[in-house]
């Protein structure tokens, strides 16, 4: 006897049989190296947030929150007092158009796409809802830390203190 735990509370009972697990398995099968690369993506601190954060450190950027949950879409880098939120989008996650790289999948590719443009379309809700809110949304794409991390760093700081002026 399996007990699972699921949104409607905790199932008991043959797995197979409970809610068309065994189906969905089956759906969801990817070979060992695919798993292995699957579970190494990191939703927070990956290198590319580390980076950004320690450019704006070096900037003498000081006092914001990571990955702030309260907030639509959870920026990776929170100014609250300013409300300047920084979004660093990954090039493959997030469907950035004008990287240089190969960032299409040969394998599933019809559901790489779907959840691509499933990120994107969130991206916009998020980014609009924080606007209206009355936050300053900026966004800098993995692909553009490598030249454009300087004056990106230039663009928050400047965001953060024209703000700050006009928020207190």
């Amino acid at each position: 006897m399996a007990a699972i735990l699921t949104s409607r509370g905790l199932a008991v009972g043959d797995e197979r049989k409970i809610y068309g697990l065994e189906k969905l398995r089956e759906t969801l099968k990817v070979s060992e190296p695919t798993a292995k690369a699957m579970r190494s993506n990191r939703a927070t601190e990956t290198k590319p947030e580390i980076k950004l954060r320690q450019a704006l450190w070096a900037a003498g950027l000081r006092g914001y929150r990571k990955n702030v949950r309260r907030l639509p879409g959870a920026p990776d880098v929170v100014f609250g007092p300013s409300k300047v939120c920084v979004f660093l989008h990954g090039c493959f996650w997030h469907g950035c158009e004008r990287c240089t790289r190969n960032l299409k999948p040969r394998k599933n590719a019809a559901y790489w796409q779907a959840k691509i443009m499933r990120n994107q379309e969130r991206d916009r809700r998020n980014e609009a809802a924080l606007e209206a809110d009355g936050w300053f949304v900026l966004t800098i794409w993995e692909c553009e830390l490598k030249e454009g991390l300087p004056a990106f760093v230039e663009r928050v700081l400047q965001a953060v203190e024209r703000r700050r002026k006009s928020h207190g």
